[in-house]
């Protein structure tokens, strides 16, 4: 089945009354945004069908988590209501995935069931998702730009009561980046400096939007691989303060430390070409190439001390109460030159 074949996000309104309630509803995709927002909609329609408090449950999945506990509940009657609600988050975590299968060949008319996947699909033919996919369950939640995301910007800041230009827009978007819940916060900012409704210029927009510029993991990676600490810092409490959880940060980080100490020893045996070397790391040729430049890590002594550092980091996500910024700051330390000797009490 060709990759465009599956319902897009934005169809999902043709199934959110009482009469097209479906019974599963597998929301997957990289616009989290979107997905959040989906999740908020069939909530919406689903709550007054509830009979009890006791009827809605929200679980967040991990390696730990039994996804057959959670589908025997969904299987069990609702109390003294019409509807059962289940939302699993992060489906993406459960080793058991293949489960659900059984449940989706056959699911009960008085459960709702509501799972999001962080991330594309990425073998639309292996189960469970090609049996989603046939039975009209599966909704895919693309990312938007260029003038798509520009339009979408101006809608919903006209719900808001606020009417942006497509070049003011587009202005904000250069700003602060392509994240929805990014942009979408900036609204309310205009409108309560704008007070009375009167109109923005472009500079007023922009040096309202600053502030709040958007980065990615991967700008994350690229000042690390520097080894600029100021850098890595600013960008690394930008994504905390954006909402990106502490555990990708580390895990993407470890992703691209490992990734580094493959272009480590490739280089040793001379072969430095991204495709035959990404090819050989189970790399994407253009992420081997960034993690190439990543010239501070190119060391034995490095590679073990940033292992050290995300292991620290790790155990003290897991067996500490510390706060996640303070996390975040000793792994900065550690990872760019400091020895990774563990700062945490657990």
């Amino acid at each position: 089945m060709a990759k465009q074949s599956l319902q897009q996000i934005n169809q999902l309104n043709k199934f959110l009354t009482k009469e097209t309630l479906l019974p599963i509803y597998f929301l997957c995709g990289e616009d989290s945004y979107t997905i959040e927002h989906a999740v908020e909609d069939i909530e919406k329609v689903v709550s007054p069908l509830l009979g009890s408090d006791f009827d809605r449950e929200v679980f967040a999945a991990d390696k730990s988590t039994e996804l057959n506990q959670i589908l025997d509940l969904a299987l069990s009657f609702p109390f003294g209501g019409e509807k059962r609600l289940l939302v699993i988050k992060n489906f993406e975590k459960f080793n058991d995935k293949k489960t659900l299968c059984s449940y989706v060949k056959d699911p009960p008319s008085f459960s709702v069931l509501i799972i999001t996947q962080m991330g594309a699909v990425s073998n639309i033919s292996s189960e469970p998702y090609n049996l989603l996919i046939s039975k009209g369950f599966l909704f895919e939640a693309k990312p938007i730009s260029g003038n798509e995301l520009v339009d979408w910007f101006i809608r919903i800041a006209k719900k808001r009561g606020l009417d942006l230009p497509a070049n003011h827009a587009g202005a904000v978007i250069e700003v602060v980046g392509e994240n929805k819940a990014l942009l979408e916060m900036q609204i309310q900012k205009f409108l309560d400096y704008s007070n009375s409704g009167k109109k923005l210029t472009v500079d007023e927009l922009i040096k309202l939007s600053s502030p709040t510029k958007e980065y990615s993991i991967f700008d994350f990676q690229a000042v690390l691989g520097q080894g600029n600490k100021t850098k890595s810092l600013e960008i690394g409490l930008n994504l905390l303060n954006s909402g990106v959880d502490i555990v990708l940060i580390i895990n993407m980080v470890a992703k691209f430390i490992m990734t580094v100490a493959q272009v480590f020893d490739l280089n040793k045996q001379g072969i430095t070409d991204k495709f035959t070397a990404g090819k050989l790391a189970g790399a994407n040729p253009f992420y081997y190439s960034n993690c190439q430049k990543a010239t501070y890590f190119l060391s034995e002594a490095k590679l073990h001390n940033a292992a050290k550092a995300l292991l620290n980091a790790d155990l003290s996500v897991k067996g500490s109460g510390i706060d996640h910024k303070t996390i975040l700051q000793i792994l900065i330390a550690e990872l760019l030159g400091e020895v990774a000797v563990s700062h945490f009490q657990y």
